[in-house]
């Protein structure tokens, strides 16, 4: 065993048997000199301590990768999707469009039905006939009677979009516009 490490072994027991027995407490009375001691050896301690460490190598810690969020689900981030799919013209959509219109139509329906404050009856039958809204291109939409109009099919050639695209772009904003603007 090291020399110090007996003396602090030597040095705890003492001061256990002291703490036991007030006979050896009483004959190790702590004067001025016993103080001054403890404390001499106490700054040497730290002097040995600080000197070994002076010539240590310092290595720095990696803290390794944080950790990653676990992605949350976005409210309608499925109805953008589904939404994106119709836009693209990619053959076989008329499934995903019936499927749009559909949804979109309950939503209308539900809108309409708040806003005149009518069954849910009546407000089918006035988005079926398109009589829910001024915008033509929102009424046909659902209303497979009517046609687009003119000038928005001719802007759906030019620009490469389909009419359905157009009618659902009118359609969602007929309804925010029924709804005040809330989205």
């Amino acid at each position: 065993m090291r020399p110090l490490a007996v003396v602090g072994v030597l040095a705890v027991a003492v001061g256990l048997l002291a703490a036991l027995d007030r006979g050896i407490a009483a004959a190790i009375s702590p004067t001025s000199a016993v103080v001054t001691l403890i404390g001499v050896l106490g700054v040497v301690q730290g002097v040995r301590y600080a000197n070994a460490r002076r010539d240590r190598r310092r290595l720095l810690t990696d803290p390794g990768e944080p950790e990653r969020r676990a992605p949350a689900a976005v409210p309608g981030s499925d109805l953008d999707e589904q939404i994106a799919r119709v836009a693209s013209p990619s053959p076989g959509g008329y499934r995903d469009r019936r499927d749009l219109r559909d949804r979109v139509r309950e939503v209308a329906v539900d809108a309409v039905a708040r806003d005149r404050n009518c069954s849910r009856e009546a407000a089918a039958a006035a988005v079926d006939d398109g009589t829910w809204t001024e915008a033509p291109a929102a009424a046909a939409f659902f209303d497979t009677q009517s046609a687009y109009p003119l000038r928005l099919r001719l802007s759906a050639g030019i620009r490469g979009r389909s009419n359905y695209w157009y009618g659902l772009r009118a359609a969602i904003d007929a309804i925010e516009r029924i709804e005040g603007g809330s989205s």
